[in-house]
């Protein structure tokens, strides 16, 4: 009788057959073993299905990322003090390098973030996922959600919850336009006193080097950083946790400067595209195809972009950096208060 794994002999000693299993049916077995090691060691350290899920789609986050950057510049000009020329220098730099359509883009991504984030919304959506039950097309859950969102995108703004998402929003707009003008205005005034001193009036370099060196700025800087949230998922819906969020991720950056309140009917449009991205984020339906469809903010690029033409030819006339300064206050900083900030009734 032969043992498994042993051989039958012939003559010279040479094997006849063997008793060994195929090398494919060895890999499928091997395959198997390793399989069921990994479910074992998954049963006995209580890892869970939502930890072994695929991770979340990013594009939100990317696309909000843009428009942080902004506020971070700010706040690296905010801490800079006016004591020579290259306080101008620097802030053209930073302020110059934004590219329009991703900062208004930016926003509305960041504000679908601060929707998503605000307690009454999230729990109408928890309500709004559970209910749906099968019916003729035969979905239900998630899947029905989606297919109502994707009928009707407008379906978020008329959840409850939905009025506190949009306050909540239209708040940070408010008060980040109003630290953004703050600022302008500080540089405007700052050009004033300037002229008071040396350094002040001095003679700067041509303005095409200037704006040359600015170009020259923005094509080295590196992408926006995505941070990464605490964030919080529960029966099937997740927040960001801002609060969790460092510096200028803070959904309460701006510091407090009113409540910011719809008056235009085109700002009913962007806040209808802001609560289905959050809508589509919170239900872990978001991808780049929906960030590129739904974070639009067309009157806010158009503005944003005038507002960059205005700087640069502003730029291109100044002599002195109080000059800059005066520039860079009226048109990189309170212009783009009131390109951002019109959607919460913020006027320049």
């Amino acid at each position: 009788m032969l043992r498994s794994g042993a051989a039958a002999e012939g003559r010279g000693g040479k094997p006849l057959f063997e008793l060994s299993a195929p090398r494919d049916a060895r890999r499928i077995g091997g395959a198997m073993a390793a399989a069921a090691s990994f479910f074992a060691f998954a049963a006995t350290t209580a890892v869970s299905a939502e930890s072994l899920a695929q991770p979340r789609d990013t594009a939100l986050e990317r696309a909000a990322a843009d428009y942080i950057r902004f506020r971070a510049d700010v706040a690296a000009i905010e801490a800079t003090p006016f004591n020579s020329a290259e306080t101008t220098r620097e802030a053209h730099r930073r302020l110059s390098t934004h590219d329009s359509e991703a900062l208004s883009s930016g926003w509305v991504a960041y504000a679908a973030l601060v929707a998503a984030d605000t307690p009454a919304f999230r729990k109408a959506l928890e309500d709004a996922v559970k209910s749906k039950k099968k019916g003729k097309n035969k979905l239900s859950g998630a899947d029905a959600f989606f297919a109502e969102l994707a009928a009707d995108p407008t379906y978020p703004r008329k959840l409850p919850g939905a009025d506190e998402a949009v306050a909540r929003v239209l708040a940070m707009t408010a008060q980040d336009a109003a630290r953004y003008s703050t600022l302008g205005e500080a540089f405007k005034a700052q050009a004033y006193a300037m002229q008071k001193t040396k350094w002040g009036v001095a003679k700067i370099p041509a303005s095409s080097a200037r704006l040359s060196d600015a170009d020259s700025y923005g094509r080295s800087r590196a992408s926006a950083q995505t941070p990464t949230f605490a964030s919080v998922t529960d029966n099937g819906v997740t927040s960001p946790a801002l609060d969790s969020a460092e510096g200028p991720w803070g959904a309460d950056w701006g510091r407090s400067a009113g409540a910011g309140r719809m008056t235009e009917p085109n700002a009913e449009v962007i806040m209808n595209r802001v609560l289905n991205l959050a809508a589509r984020y919170s239900v872990s339906g978001v991808n780049q195809k929906t960030v590129s469809v739904y974070a639009r903010n067309d009157k806010s690029n158009q503005c944003l972009s005038f507002a960059q033409l205005t700087l640069r030819q502003c730029i291109a006339a100044t002599r002195a950096p109080y000059e800059e300064a005066f520039c860079l206050g009226e048109h990189a900083l309170n212009d783009v208060s009131g390109c951002i900030g019109w959607v919460a009734g913020v006027d320049k």
